[in-house]
């Protein structure tokens, strides 16, 4: 506020101020009653019409801010005095009292001119009497009486801010832009409403300045948010396609080792699936179970052999009995110190014949449900010559083998054993009922014995042996197990086959050559007499199909073993053969060979079945039925141990297709429809009886939502619409125009699906639970090739077609009016015959003509990528394939009976790491030498 008299020629000693001061005014203030009030003016000074640029538009002294820690106060406050321009003095009650403050201000009218003091109201009473023309200080108390009585010859205008001490004001006042601007026109010499319109049109620029840089600022922060997400972003795809490139190496390099060093092997495989789930990861797991499995040994192993009941004996330094059923926990034999080097069954698989490297023999009778107990111990020949090879026979007789001779001994009491009669020759094979033995002349011929009739041995007949016939080898010969043929192995690589049908007139076969670099050393014979394997001293073991035996065909051949395989055994179910050879540590070890007749397989199970019929899961996965000659039903608890529940009727000589329904214990089959209540699996009810079939369905597609089958009849090859409402009476609804090539319903169960009779296209059916189905769409045939498989994505109306030419098809059919084609794959060379869907819809599997099973990452149906081809020993035509519901498996029905995959990943890593001792410290820096150990199993 400009006072408008002040006293004139009091301007002090110091006139020259204005021209050297730094300050525009001084504020002078009680610190305990004005220090907010003080700050508060002391802002909206500096910022009254500020442009956003500039730090300030008046340059104030205020103690608090101005004034550092000093012993010379008051020095420091005089030359804060003496560099301001105006004097800004806060009147209140305390304020007058302040001493401070009245010194202040007695020093500015002792030095300046009263012209350039400011009043500030903050509290108190300020009065003035005009008669006096001073204040009337009977009533001031804002101001110090001694300071200020002569200060003014007029009264002065002062600025009242005791409004500021309200605790509701705000910035946003009004009334503080007015007396702000009537402190700031005398500090600047301008008249206030000038300064008013300025500030307020400055504010407004502020405000769309800061506005601007508002926004200029958002599309930054935007613009940095996005960069920083593309960037992490990138990052994250960067880091991920390193470790799709790394998990796609290690499976190379895990397949180039998977036979000689299976364990490392299984390591890198579940490191790679950890690394990245890529199509070959998943498919490596798949297949894995044709590598070779290293049996966890404690020392060398000297044999193994397989009992009828498919227990496996291994010999190293103990003797341990594995039981399918229950793999990890073996049982051991105490045999001492002795090296057993010889182990055979009897046929029933009740006794146990342990050779020994002393020329003993102990007898183990393998007791129900307890463990095996020692019947007896036979002594060995003087001088302790090594047994070498072990016959049991049906009749109760145990045939010795050794380098220089052997015995046979009676062992149908086997506490009781009893020699019937000694041999002189080296013994080198026995036919299963011990009729016929053969043996080795230092000649170079092999003789033939007759031991039927529980006599003395008779020659019979002269064979010509192979070279390295004599040699100190076991199981260098072996009977078929019908005792028809012998084979024989040479240092020559090549086996001789003899038909033994009739023994005094043996018939020679085609021989067989292994391509061996240091000549065969055992053979052995599948137990359905269809496969021979033989292994030589280069650690190969050669499959052959000698099921024709005037046309044996070459098979596998399984490498590994780095030296001698000195034992060949077969399974029971001839599924999986058993070896012991030199492996790369030097010692002998036994490895389990998963095999289908003459070739290796991934499937984990094979169930003999017949019939290229679709196999069917209950809901809850444990039954399976295979359609077939006859239809079977199989309890799956246990898929490794999957045994038959039942068999149903089945249509004479056309066999049938059968499927579970929805509710997981009725079993549908044939035309006119039948219904099996399984509910007791070992006792199927029929449900329908009295309905007489008359054909068999070649496919039943079951409605997962409505009561509804759709039957693929063998008569005239149409399609059948059945309700099965009433499982005790099933009704026929319609008979579509459809082939019976392939059927599939849509997952919510509106669509069926079925080709039609004529052009290759595929017909979609809207269906319902009583009605008769209507058309409502149709899929184009491709290149006119018709359709022969269906299956759609669980959940979605995607439908993968099947077709003839071999291709795979993804059609988007959620408007059937409108189908749209995805993608595809010609991957099939003949017609596709089969398809089914993961429960997870990412993956599916297809087999075809072709004879192969195909894995499929359909996650982008745009792009099928294959997973895998199965390898399920050799080529299976026409097969039909089926996901479990829990999608842990998937099954294959063909002639060759039904196969079983495990596909679950998560299941499988678990297997791996069970099966294989950790990769070590020094193999992950080889394979791995840019990461830090992390093993995958730990």
């Amino acid at each position: 506020m400009i006072p408008p008299a002040l006293r004139p020629g009091r301007t002090g000693g110091e006139g020259a101020a204005d021209r050297t001061a730094e300050y525009d005014a001084f504020i002078s203030y009680s610190h305990a009653w004005d220090r907010e009030v003080a700050h508060a003016l002391h802002r909206a000074l500096q910022n009254f019409g500020r442009p956003w640029y500039r730090p300030r538009s008046l340059k104030l002294f205020r103690d608090e801010t101005n004034l550092t820690a000093s012993p010379h106060l008051w020095r420091d406050i005089e030359q804060g005095l003496r560099r301001s321009r105006w004097l800004v003095v806060m009147a209140s009650p305390a304020a007058a009292a302040s001493p401070w403050v009245r010194r202040e201000i007695a020093w500015w009218l002792t030095h300046r001119s009263a012209d350039t003091l400011l009043l500030a109201w903050t509290d108190g009473t300020l009065a003035w009497d005009p008669e006096r023309a001073s204040f009337d200080w009977s009533r001031t108390d804002a101001l110090p009486r001694e300071e200020m009585a002569t200060a003014f010859v007029d009264e002065p205008r002062w600025v009242d801010l005791r409004w500021l001490r309200d605790p509701e004001q705000t910035r946003s006042d009004p009334r503080l832009l007015d007396s702000v601007a009537q402190f700031v026109a005398p500090l600047t010499g301008r008249s206030k409403d000038a300064l008013i319109g300025d500030h307020v049109r400055q504010r407004r620029r502020n405000r769309h300045w800061l506005q601007a840089t508002l926004g200029v600022l958002t599309v930054l922060l935007l613009t940095a948010v996005a960069g920083g997400v593309t960037a992490y972003q990138q990052r994250n795809h960067a880091r991920a396609q390193t470790l799709v490139a790394q998990s796609r190496q290690l499976v190379a390099e895990a397949s180039s080792i998977s036979d000689t060093h299976p364990d490392l092997a299984r390591q890198l495989m579940v490191q790679a699936y950890r690394f990245a789930p890529t199509a070959e990861a998943v498919g490596a797991l798949v297949e894995s179970f044709a590598m070779p499995r290293i049996v966890p040994s404690r020392g060398s192993v000297g044999t193994a052999a397989y009992s009828s009941r498919g227990l496996l004996v291994v010999a190293d330094r103990s003797v341990r009995l594995f039981d399918a059923r229950r793999p990890d926990a073996p049982v051991t034999l105490d045999v001492g110190k002795r090296r057993v080097t010889a182990a055979a069954f009897s046929p029933d698989g009740r006794l146990l014949a342990l050779g020994s490297a002393d020329g003993r023999t102990d007898l183990v009778e393998m007791t129900d449900g307890g463990r095996p107990r020692r019947a007896a111990t036979v002594p060995g020949p003087a001088g302790g010559t090594e047994i070498l090879t072990l016959v049991l026979t049906s009749g109760g007789r145990l045939v010795v083998m050794t380098v220089k001779g052997g015995a046979i001994l009676d062992v149908r009491d086997p506490t009781r054993p009893r020699t019937v009669a000694g041999l002189s020759e080296a013994s080198v094979a026995a036919s299963p009922d011990g009729d016929l033995l053969a043996t080795a002349r230092a000649d170079g011929r092999l003789w033939l014995w007759d031991l039927s009739g529980g006599g003395r041995p008779r020659q019979v007949a002269a064979l010509t042996a192979p070279p390295g016939s004599t040699e100190r080898t076991p199981q260098r010969a072996a009977f078929s197990p019908d005792g028809q043929t012998l084979a024989v192995a040479g240092k020559d690589s090549r086996v001789r086959l003899w038909d033994v049908t009739a023994p005094a007139r043996p018939v020679a076969r085609p021989e067989l050559y292994a391509q061996s670099r240091d000549g065969l050393r055992t053979v052995a014979f599948s137990p359905d007499a269809t496969t021979l394997a033989a292994g030589d001293g280069d650690g190969t073991i050669a499959l052959w199909d000698v099921s024709d035996p005037p046309r044996p065909r070459p098979g596998a051949r399984l490498t590994g073993h780095t030296a001698t395989v000195r034992t060949l055994a077969f399974s029971p179910d001839g599924h999986t053969l058993a070896s012991v050879g030199v492996e790369h540590t030097g010692s002998s070890a036994l490895r389990l060979w998963s095999v289908s007749g003459t070739e290796r397989t991934s499937a984990f199970t094979v169930l003999p079945t017949s019939g290229s019929l679709p196999p069917s899961f209950s809901a809850d996965g444990r039954l399976l039925a295979a359609g077939g000659l006859p239809t079977t039903v199989w309890r799956m608890e246990d898929p490794r141990s999957a045994h038959l529940a039942t068999t149903v009727e089945t249509v004479p000589v056309t066999g049938q297709a059968a499927a579970f329904g929805p509710d997981g214990h009725t079993l549908f089959s044939g035309l006119p429809v039948k219904a099996w209540d399984l509910s007791d699996p070992a006792n199927a009810r029929d449900l329908t009886a009295g309905t007489i079939r008359t054909w068999g369905a070649s496919d039943i597609a079951v409605n997962p939502e409505l009561p509804l089958l759709a039957v693929a009849t063998r008569v005239g090859g149409a399609v059948e619409l059945w309700n099965v409402g009433d499982r005790e009476r099933p009704a026929r609804l319609a008979r579509l125009d459809a082939s019976a090539q392939a059927l599939a319903f849509s997952s919510d169960g509106a669509l069926l699906a079925a080709p039609a009779h004529e052009g290759g296209s595929v017909r979609l059916w809207k269906v319902s639970g009583h009605s008769r189905p209507t058309l409502a769409g149709e899929v184009p045939a491709t290149d006119r090739a018709g359709a022969t498989a269906l299956a759609f994505v669980p959940g979605h109306r995607t439908l993968l077609l099947g077709d003839e030419s071999g291709t795979i098809t993804m059609w988007d059919v959620s408007d059937p009016g409108r189908p749209v084609r995805r993608g595809a794959s010609t991957r099939h060379t003949g017609a596709v015959s089969g398809a089914s869907f993961h429960p997870g819809g990412e993956l599916a599997a297809t087999s075809g003509q072709d004879g192969r099973i195909r894995l499929w990452n359909v996650a982008d149906p745009r792009r099928p990528v294959e997973v895998t081809s199965l390898s399920n020993g050799g080529f299976y035509p026409a097969a039909a394939v089926s996901f479990s519901p829990d999608g842990r498996l998937l099954a294959a029905g063909g002639d060759r009976g039904l196969r079983l995959w495990t596909v679950d990943p998560a299941g499988i890593v678990r297997r791996l790491c069970a099966e294989s001792a950790g990769i070590s410290r020094d193999e992950w820096a080889e394979y791995l030498p840019d990461r830090p150990y992390d093993p995958p199993c730990a």
